[in-house]
């Protein structure tokens, strides 16, 4: 499946979810409710969704660009790989 079309299948499943009332996060995949999540709609379409959770522990920006909504994101911690002792 390519990207495009993984985004596409996402963005159709988020749709269904959110009108029963929850939503996967974008990020982590878990499912939220609609109070536990930051959404953006674009033209009445779900494009993205970021849990509570993944929002505290990042900075994330959101923008419009000529091709859709550019998000990046960037861990508010470092993570720590093979840390023994």
């Amino acid at each position: 499946m390519t990207p495009d079309a993984l985004s596409r299948a996402w963005a159709k499943q988020a749709q269904l979810d959110a009108e029963r009332g929850v939503i996967a996060c974008r990020m982590c995949r878990q499912e939220a409710g609609l109070d536990e999540t930051t959404t953006l709609w674009r033209n009445g379409h779900l494009v993205f969704a970021l849990c509570d959770r993944c929002a505290g522990a990042h900075d994330v920006l959101m923008r419009p660009t000529p091709d859709g909504i550019e998000v990046r994101a960037r861990s508010r911690t470092p993570l720590i790989v093979g840390g023994h002792g």
